[in-house]
């Protein structure tokens, strides 16, 4: 099983590319980094569960309908009952703007901390965390740093993306923090102005080669529209992007890339193939609206089908989650 951890949030967005003031109509979607990663991982048959902190509201009940109508494993879900579940309204435009509003401070998520950590984990083969949870506050950034000594300590992988968000914290302390937790990640998959913010260059390359230095066993660089550029064993490799018929709407697609990497990966996928299923996967999200349109094992092409060869679970095709 894949263990992830972090902040649930429930977008709140209209049923039409305008503004929120223009819409005529609000849909609930379940989004967050951590939780699409989990979603991704189920839809490709890899069971996956997600540790978080919710409130013990309506919201937090549609959160977790959505999270069992994917198969994820949900028996470590914290419910505050003096805190509510994260917010955000988020417009997606014709133009392709995209603007998110927040409505996070004092959430549940916000004050996870490591005495959320579970006293018995079996069967965890694989923890993968983020940024985002570093950056939203103490307790959070420490429940990470315990959830990734707590896998070092038993050599369980960690993954880790430090999905920077710019607004949540500066960057002097998000490079520190995020350093933190990138040396002692298995495998780092950084954006390329991530990779920029932790080591200093716009070499690819060169940060790869950092990060290695650090002790990462496999670096990755997502480089959007071209691609991604992945290092393990003194093996470089460039993987060209999966080809998109229209972008839509971007929200979800490096969650996604993350999670069918993984996936490959834990089916013992050398990297450029692992890398091939990711990029599918990311494209794939970019087509349609939501936190995370993505596809499901059978409809893989076959040859990225056999890139998760030996076959892991039966994939979990999601029912339909009422809001």
């Amino acid at each position: 099983m894949v263990l992830t951890l972090g902040e649930a949030l429930v977008a709140i967005t209209p049923t039409a590319p305008v503004t929120l003031d223009r819409a005529r109509a609000l849909v609930p979607r379940v989004g967050g980094a951590e939780l699409n990663f989990a979603i991704g991982l189920r839809r490709l048959g890899v069971p996956a569960a997600w540790l978080g902190r919710l409130g013990a509201d309506s919201l937090g009940e549609v959160v977790l309908r959505q999270l069992e109508a994917e198969g994820v494993d949900t028996r470590w879900v914290v419910r505050d009952a003096e805190r509510c579940t994260g917010v955000y309204f988020r417009e997606w435009l014709a133009d392709g703007d995209r603007r998110p509003f927040y409505y996070r401070a004092g959430s549940a998520a916000s004050a996870a901390s490591p005495a959320d950590w579970p006293e018995d984990l079996p069967d965890v083969r694989w923890l993968h965390v983020s940024g985002i949870t570093m950056a939203l506050g103490e307790g959070p950034a420490r429940l990470v740093e315990h959830a990734v000594a707590w896998a070092r300590e038993r050599a369980i992988p960690v993954s880790f993306d430090p999905n920077h968000r710019t607004a949540l914290w500066s960057e002097d302390r998000a490079r520190a923090a995020l350093r933190r937790i990138a040396e002692r990640a298995t495998v780092l998959m950084m954006s390329h102005e991530e990779a920029e913010l932790l080591f200093g260059s716009d070499d690819h390359r060169a940060c790869t080669e950092r990060a290695h230095e650090l002790g990462v066993e496999t670096v990755v660089v997502k480089r959007g529209a071209h691609g991604a550029l992945g290092s393990a064993g003194g093996v470089v490799v460039e993987s060209p992007p999966g080809e998109v018929e229209r972008v839509v709407d971007p929200v979800g697609a490096g969650d996604g890339f993350d999670a069918a990497l993984v996936a490959a990966l834990l089916a013992g996928s050398p990297l450029g193939p692992a890398l091939e299923l990711a990029n599918h996967v990311g494209a794939r999200a970019v087509e349609d609206v939501g936190e995370h349109p993505y596809p499901t094992t059978a409809a893989l092409p076959e040859q990225l089908r056999r890139v998760l060869e030996p076959e892991p679970a039966a994939p979990h095709v999601p029912k339909e989650a009422s809001a």
